[in-house]
């Protein structure tokens, strides 16, 4: 690292790729709420309207697989023209960067461990980033600790109503057995 101020710099960034998916997922309070097959959902504000518009955002942090999974876990929904997502409380993530240490420190490519505070909770963290070309910033292109986040699981299980019921099937599908 070349100073106190990168280190400083970077701290800031994992951050704020940490807390960009609760940002949106917490921004449609006071909005409209649809109800869908007992999920509530409600639309999401004009800056955040589009998936064009949550990737753009995301991408600022994230490659483009993260990127993907961060979108699909929002669980949105189109409802009377508007994108929306499910109207829940977001439990607290561990997102803001107590330290940071930095592993691997090429021009192009870092690897750095962090301890994330938040929600009652500390937790470590790696990173892999990965910058294209000298004046470019650092992408996110894979993070540790997918299976404890929801964030970030390939295929989280969000609660999307605490209230629903699973919905028991009487008939049986396919062929009978012989």
């Amino acid at each position: 690292m070349k100073s106190l101020d990168e280190l400083q710099r970077l701290k800031q960034f994992i951050t704020s790729a940490e807390h960009v998916w609760t940002q949106i997922a917490n921004s449609p309070r006071g909005k409209p709420v649809y109800t869908v097959n007992g999920v509530d959902y409600t639309p999401l504000p004009e800056k955040y309207n589009t998936k064009r518009k949550i990737s753009r955002i995301f991408r600022r942090y994230w490659g483009k697989q993260l990127t993907e999974v961060m979108i699909r876990n929002l669980h949105l929904r189109m409802l009377k023209g508007k994108l929306c997502v499910p109207y829940r409380d977001i439990p607290p993530f561990p997102a803001t960067v107590l330290s940071l240490q930095i592993k691997v420190n090429l021009p192009d490519h870092r690897t750095v461990a962090a301890i994330l505070s938040g929600g009652g909770k500390k937790t470590r963290v790696d990173y892999r980033l990965i910058r294209v070309g000298a004046t470019k910033t650092f992408t996110i292109m894979k993070r540790s600790g997918e299976q404890f986040d929801l964030r970030y699981q390939s295929l989280a299980t969000i609660p999307l109503n605490p209230k629903a019921q699973p919905v028991r099937r009487s008939k049986q599908r396919g062929k009978p057995k012989k």
